[in-house]
């Protein structure tokens, strides 16, 4: 029976009388690439910290590969870790911070110097650079090192909190496709940490939405983008317009989902077809967002820029075939 690369089981914890975290259970596969996802505020850092070893949670457990780590601490673990800030060591040179793990861990200096390079090689730091302190590197080049200096001491888990958060959205590009890339070819089992969904979905094997203290889903960015369980996380993973079935010939009192780009003003579709007002058009350049209010409902329809009808222009919107998802009876509203 495959062991998981990370499980979770049951992990509670508060500061406090205010409850953190309620209960929380997860199991990753060995080598996957999975997203706590979540607003502010809804105990994803702390999670994270818990599976680090800077919190011990007041219940649950915490395995990786296998081992109970729930009291072991963080030097311990064989974890690394790239933190939203990177914390690299600013009087160090990127060789330097790359190098400390494997130094704290008295490998031979030529065992070290070898690792370091190709590290530094893969992560695509050029070799200019790497005799550098981090206060002469860009942003985009002490990402880099910093996460060469986790994935150094080949952890069983690589952790990244809000690794992109400080970057441009030009860089941010780009280290999505570093991250995902160099995950792939180490097969480290790694947890990211984000509040981003578009981030979520383009880098993660399973995504975890976290609302509250609790996971209320997991799954792939496909699956719940276009089938989630409630209504929450349809909103939380990117527009939505999610109305009463009755207002469109399915069964009264269901919430269905449709998702704007799902929609089509002017073509034709089937089950719903309706006619309404344009109020507003925004242009995005690769698309144009159009709202219309249909009676007294206001559907959002993402289109090509070269239909991007006037607000008071009147529209027919339909939805393509297979695009309209019925959202469970019991999910959050």
């Amino acid at each position: 029976m495959p062991v998981d690369g990370l499980r979770l089981e049951e992990i509670s914890f508060h500061f406090d009388t205010a409850p953190t975290l309620a209960g929380v259970s997860l199991k990753v596969p060995a080598g996957a690439f999975v997203s706590i996802l979540g607003p502010s505020g809804c105990g994803k850092t702390t999670l994270v910290k818990i599976v680090a070893g800077y919190l011990k949670p007041l219940a649950g457990r915490v395995l990786l590969h296998g081992t109970d780590i729930t009291n072991a601490p963080p030097g311990k673990r064989n974890t690394g870790m790239v933190f939203q800030n990177l914390a690299l060591f600013p009087h160090m040179s990127a060789r330097g911070n790359v190098a400390f793990g494997l130094e704290a861990r008295g490998l031979p200096s030529s065992e070290i110097r070898q690792r370091v390079e190709a590290m530094l090689d893969q992560v695509g730091l050029k070799p200019d650079e790497r005799n550098r302190q981090p206060g002469n590197l860009s942003g985009g080049q002490q990402q880099r090192v910093a996460l060469g200096r986790a994935l150094v001491i080949q952890p069983s888990l690589l952790m990244l909190d809000e690794p992109l958060s400080n970057l441009d959205s030009h860089l941010r590009d780009q280290m999505r496709g570093l991250i995902r890339q160099v995950q792939r070819d180490t097969g480290v089992t790694t947890m990211m940490v984000t509040h981003d969904p578009e981030e979520a979905m383009a880098m993660s094997d399973l995504i975890a939405v976290m609302n509250q203290g609790t996971i209320v889903e997991v799954g792939t960015g496909r699956d719940l983008y276009q089938r989630p369980r409630s209504a929450f996380v349809a909103r939380f993973l990117g527009l939505a317009n999610i109305v009463d079935g009755s207002v469109i010939g399915h069964r009264p009192g269901s919430s269905l989902l449709v998702r704007p780009e799902c929609l089509v003003i002017n073509g034709e579709g089937v089950p719903f077809a309706g006619i309404g007002k344009v109020i507003n058009s925004e242009f995005f350049g690769a698309d144009v967002l159009v709202t219309v209010a249909l009676g007294n409902i206001q559907m959002l329809v993402r289109g090509r820029p070269n239909i991007m009808p006037q607000p008071g222009t009147e529209v027919r919107v339909s939805a393509m075939p297979g695009t309209i998802h019925e959202l469970p009876a019991d999910g959050e509203s």
